[in-house]
């Protein structure tokens, strides 16, 4: 899920909310065990962390309910410190020394790879809350890996709704795009942009990548400006966009601006990128019910609001959980039929299905950045 953003009061949660690897004596026949492999140790250790809290969240309610077919869930933690090794590692941890049939994560694209390889060889069920990349979940032939699935929406469907939205909500016809050269993350957002836009009768007239170690964007702004849009889309991250977007107001570029999640950060320019868009993972702005009332058990447990992490977290175990729940059977290669076949209506990031190939079909929320804070505004299938 993008490029992560780690808020200030997690380096105080972190050290007060520690995970901790397996304690219980129980043997493994009498709990539910739940590996969560994310990175506990290095640079990455507060995304561990903040997912720690959703998942341990989630399973403590569950307990409370009385477990998952009259066990109760058990969390264990493995590291993966965010490489491939690791993430190979931390899943033959979670097997061999726990006895887990069932992993949430990874966090990080490598070290996911890493866990979805000995899950796959060993009949293991993952379930990522983070990953977005497009072959975690899929073989090298490119036919789905039974075993693997995850709960972030892909880069390609924010890249569809922004389209959509700018058509059907904006009125736009006219786009230009300015992206971030040689990045795949945003390349595919392009793509998955410029196809839905142009289905939609939409015409692409100008499309420029920019350095994002330049200090100035005025080349690229130029072709905007001359070629006259309607919106113009810019995914990529919020530091380019802090300059970008006040570059390209200064040069007399007043068209709506719509980004990607990796704008969704509290060192985003507000006063800057006042007026503009983004699509994002989750909006705790969503006057929907079950985010509201998700922030609020949150808040009650942990003092602080959940970031998106603790969320997708949070969601991930539940969506397992209910899964062999309603399998009757603490066996994958029965809920792995049960995650394929269910719509899972109570995610807090919203009801979600998966696809053949193991990706959620879910909302994707859109947000406006509007009076020094962040609004929402509309949540759109891909």
């Amino acid at each position: 899920m993008r490029r992560y953003r780690v808020v200030q009061w997690m380096m105080v949660l972190a050290l007060t909310l520690l995970p901790a690897c397996r304690t219980a004596s129980s043997p493994p026949g009498d709990v539910l065990i739940l590996a969560l492999a994310a990175p506990f140790s290095g640079e990455f250790s507060l995304l561990g962390q903040s997912t720690y809290n959703g998942v341990v969240l989630a399973a403590e309610e569950w307990n409370q309910r009385g477990g998952v077919l009259g066990r109760p869930v058990q969390i264990v933690t493995v590291d993966t410190r965010c490489e491939y090794e690791g993430g190979r590692a931390a899943a033959q941890e979670a097997i061999s020394e726990y006895g887990a049939q069932f992993i949430v994560g990874a966090i990080c694209a490598r070290a996911s790879e890493g866990v979805a390889q000995v899950a796959s060889e060993l009949g293991v069920l993952q379930i990522t809350p983070a990953s977005v990349h497009l072959d975690l979940t899929t073989r090298p032939d490119g036919t789905v890996r039974p075993y693997v699935f995850r709960v972030p929406f892909v880069d390609r469907d924010q890249g569809s709704v922004a389209a959509t939205f700018a058509l059907e909500s904006l009125g736009a016809q006219r786009a230009a795009i300015l992206y971030p050269r040689r990045n795949t993350y945003a390349q595919a957002l392009v793509d998955a942009f410029v196809e839905t836009f142009s289905a939609g009768q939409g015409e692409i007239v100008a499309q420029q990548a920019y350095n994002p170690e330049d200090a100035e964007f005025y080349n690229v702004l130029q072709d905007a400006r001359e070629a006259e849009p309607d919106v113009i889309y810019m995914p990529g991250y919020y530091d380019v966009a802090n300059r970008l977007v006040g570059q390209a107001r200064a040069f007399g570029l007043l068209q709506p601006i719509i980004g990607s999640d990796g704008w969704d950060s509290p060192a985003l320019d507000m006063q800057v990128t006042a007026g503009s868009y983004f699509t994002t993972h989750y909006a705790p702005q969503e006057p929907r019910a079950a985010v509201q009332a998700w922030i609020q058990r949150y808040e009650a447990r942990y003092i602080v609001p959940p970031d998106d992490l603790a969320t997708m977290g949070y969601d991930a175990t539940n969506v397992l959980l209910n899964a062999i729940s309603r399998a009757g059977v603490i066996a994958p290669l029965y809920v792995v039929p049960t995650l394929e076949d269910t719509t899972f209506g109570e995610a807090v990031t919203g009801p979600l299905y998966f696809d053949a190939l193991h990706n959620p079909v879910k909302p994707v929320p859109i947000v406006r950045v509007e009076g020094g804070q962040i609004v929402f505004v509309d949540r759109r299938l891909p």
